[in-house]
């Protein structure tokens, strides 16, 4: 039996009952009451005219409106999720092709490097063929200016692997790009003289120091051989020793003379307490061989070493007091890396070093001074 309903119970009713929202023994109520009562008939009436027509007979009204709000929502949700996809994606390509990264100076190789009038051209580019730079900074801290510049993906907004700079030196000492010293009290230093200078060490009894340094100096790729380390720390003279295996023929051990001697003299100028560089290997004949390269034989030689490539190279440079003092700048160790490509360069002979010859006079060289071009 329905319970009877009055007609301002009904009146509450409707608007849910033509919406199809109420229950079926809430419906068989307000159907009894219409049925008797021709008011709320009408109201019922005109609510339907509003729009709110009431659902199939049958249907689970409720029901039905609870799964169109559902699907309304997954729908608002999904579109949520693509909106945020997509503004993710636009902000990833923003950042990979437009704003970037700083560029790092292992990115960045000199190729030029060339000073006239006063003003330092430097023509940069990158090992990295995916990669573009934009906005080179120059900014002037007292005597240093720092270089800066940032790294994107190549695209058609940025395509240039590299850049271009002139840089005045007035009152400038050291050039740094993206943290690398690129030019020092007028030299270009290039990019294994910095590794090096980041490479040095007070004591010759640091062994995995040294021995980074070694290998630095790939000195078993210019031997062609391997070879042992012995050091001697306990008294002074301190030596680092190099045992070279395999027997050397003429030709051979004049190229490992050159070498150990290109090597050693970097080695007495990077490890600050070293005195003696050495070298033992198997000579032509099947004797035992070794060579000795001191700190103060080293020191002795910078003088005629630095003239003679003044000569050669038409520069103005000045030799510094013993072969310790070129580990103090990056400028001093460049200058020596500079001097020994006499020896580098078969120009002046082995033997003449380690015997104390006579250096030869170099033939004057027309290649205007302060004049630098070379591959970092």
């Amino acid at each position: 039996m329905h319970t009877e309903l009055t007609c301002a119970i009904v009146r509450d009713l409707l608007p849910s009952y033509v919406e199809g929202l109420t229950s079926p023994e809430t419906n068989a109520a307000v159907a009894a009451h219409l049925s008797s009562c021709p008011d709320c008939s009408a109201l019922r009436d005109r609510l339907a005219e509003a729009g709110r027509v009431p659902a199939p007979p049958g249907e689970n009204r409720q029901g039905g409106y609870l799964k169109k709000g559902k699907r309304k929502s997954w729908k608002r949700a999904a579109a949520a999720v693509v909106c945020t996809l997509i503004a993710a994606a636009a902000g990833l390509a923003l950042k990979l092709f437009v704003i970037g990264t700083p560029a790092q100076e292992q990115e960045l190789t000199v190729i030029q490097c060339q000073e006239t009038d006063g003003v330092l051209s430097l023509s940069l580019s990158t090992p990295l063929s995916a990669s573009a730079y934009w906005d080179w900074q120059t900014e002037r801290e007292g005597d240093t200016v720092q270089i800066s510049a940032r790294s994107v993906l190549v695209s058609p907004l940025f395509s240039e692997g590299g850049g271009h700079l002139d840089i005045s030196l007035d009152g400038v000492r050291e050039i740094d790009l993206c943290g690398r010293v690129i030019w020092q009290d007028g030299v270009s230093i290039d990019r294994q003289t910095w590794e090096l200078c980041n490479l040095k060490t007070p004591y010759v009894g640091n062994a995995p120091a040294v021995g980074r340094i070694a290998q630095a100096l790939d000195l078993q790729g210019m031997s062609g051989n391997t070879y042992t380390v012995q050091m001697h720390t306990s008294s002074r003279p301190y030596r680092w020793t190099a045992n070279f295996s395999g027997q050397y023929d003429a030709v051979a051990e004049q190229a490992l003379n050159r070498d150990m001697l290109w090597a050693g003299f970097q080695l007495l100028a990077l490890v600050e307490n070293l005195d003696e560089v050495s070298w033992t290997y198997t000579g032509p004949d099947g004797a035992s061989q070794t060579r000795v390269l001191t700190a103060e034989d080293a020191g002795s030689r910078l003088e005629t070493l630095t003239q003679t490539y003044n000569r050669l190279n038409g520069t103005s440079r000045t030799a510094l007091e013993g072969i310790k003092a070129y580990r103090d700048t990056p400028a001093g160790l460049q200058q020596l890396r500079d001097i020994l490509k006499c020896l580098e360069s078969g120009y002046i002979s082995d033997t003449v070093i380690l015997d104390e010859g006579d250096i030869p006079d170099a033939p004057a060289s027309s290649a205007p001074d302060g004049a630098y071009h070379f591959v970092s």
